[in-house]
This record gives structure tokens, sequence and C-alpha cells, in this order.
């Protein structure tokens, strides 16, 4: 029998936001920090055993060394694993972020960055968590390709950041994730990030969900993360929260 889980899933942070260090816009820098911590505070209070972020963690790969070392203060703060892969606007192109900075050395922090996907175990939780590593966000990559077969006495997790494209196959979109990959990965939960509003691509009783941004994207609109609970012979449990501005 395996374990409960609960897992924590927000992405789509972008810290620094038109900030790249300096004196100047120092307003959007401190509301992105804002957020970020407010969004970190409600995660903590929920209690997950893990907490997946499929990327954009960053808006770009010039956000400062300020905010990048505060970053890595505030995943290393958390009492439970994090577990992150690079998206579209913080890839792993030349001296991007998380090529210059190893975020594996926080000890709580997990970066899956192999472009043809990796694996992490996490045994006290008899989950593993499986996402790769964007170096460019084009036609050429496919976040979900490579998905290994999910072994059966643990949670399989993964990870993605790119556009669902449904069952039409759009073959002009960059980083397409579809309805095909999702039904047949096996998985127990598939993290999606890029795409900010909430959405629910589950397909074939796999549970597959964008979270949503935790910035609001619209006048009125508060921003969202999921809180998913795990146990073994239910459906997962999906629960969307609505962060407190």
């Amino acid at each position: 029998m395996k374990p409960p889980l609960r897992i924590a899933h927000a992405s789509d942070i972008h810290l620094d936001t038109d900030y790249f260090g300096g004196g100047d816009n120092t307003a959007s820098r401190d509301y992105c920090r804002g957020v970020f911590s407010t969004l970190l505070a409600e995660i903590r209070a929920a209690e997950p055993h893990l907490f997946l972020l499929p990327g954009d963690l960053f808006d770009s790969n010039r956000a400062s060394q300020d905010t990048i070392a505060w970053s890595m203060e505030q995943l290393g703060a958390l009492p439970f694993p994090v577990a992150m892969i690079p998206g579209n606007h913080d890839c792993l192109e030349p001296e991007g972020i998380f090529l210059r900075h190893d975020f594996s050395k926080v000890p709580n922090v997990e970066m899956l960055l192999a472009g043809a996907g990796e694996s992490r175990d996490y045994p006290e939780f008899s989950a593993r968590v499986w996402g790769k590593g964007m170096a460019e966000h084009s036609t050429e990559f496919n976040p979900l390709d490579g998905l290994p077969d999910p072994g059966p006495e643990q949670w399989n997790l993964a990870m993605g950041h790119g556009i669902y494209i449904g069952r039409d196959g759009f073959s002009y979109r960059s980083s397409p994730i579809s309805a095909k990959q999702i039904e047949g990965s096996g998985h127990d939960y598939i993290a999606l990030g890029h795409h900010h509003a909430l959405l629910d691509v589950s397909a074939n009783g796999i549970a597959a969900f964008y979270c949503g941004a935790p910035i609001p994207i619209s006048p009125g609109h508060q921003g969202t993360w999921l809180l998913v609970e795990l146990e073994e012979g239910k459906a997962a449990k999906v629960e969307v929260r609505k962060l407190e501005q």
C-alpha cells in the first residue's frame, strides 16, 4: 500500500517581471516578491508532502542576482521537498539562470534539467517525479516526450511546461502537450505550467492540470494554485486555492 500523498502545485510566478536590477521599476520587483511570499506562506500552511513547480519561476534569464539569491533562500526555508523544471521564460539558453546557479544545492530543492528527461525518487513518500529541461521554446521541444513507464509500487508524478494542443495535434505550436500523451502516461498526476489560467486537461482517468498563475491575469481575478491529494484506490482530489491578495 502506498501512503496518501499531498502535493502543492504552483507555477508561472515570473519573479522580476520588468525588472533587471538597479533602481528602476523596483515596485514591480517588490510586487512579484510579495505575491511569491504569500504563495509560499499559503502552501506551507497546507502542509504538503511535496511542492511541484513546473516552470517560469523567473520572468526572464535577466533576473537580478539579488532576486535569484532571495528566491533560493525562500525555497530553502520550506520544510518539505521542492521539485522544479525550467519554463520558457527561464529556459536553459546559454547563461540561463539554472545553468549559472545550481538550485539543487539548496538541500530541499531538486532541479530536473536533462533534455531527455530525468526522475527523482522520494522514497519517504513512495513517489517519483519526472521532468525535463527546456533549452528553447520551439516546435522541436516536447515537454512530455520520453515520459517513462510508471512504476507499480510508487506514486508516479510528472511535470511539463508547454501548450496544450488537445487531440488536434497542431504542429506549429511550440512545446506541445497532447491529450494522447496524458491519457497514455499511466501517471497519477501531471503538473503543468505555461498557461496562466486554471485548466483541467485530465484524460482517461489521468489527472493533469494547469494550476494557473499566482499573479492575477485580469482585474478582479485571483491568482491560483492547486492542492492535490492522492490516495490509493481513489481518484485524485484536486482543490483550487485562490491566493489572498
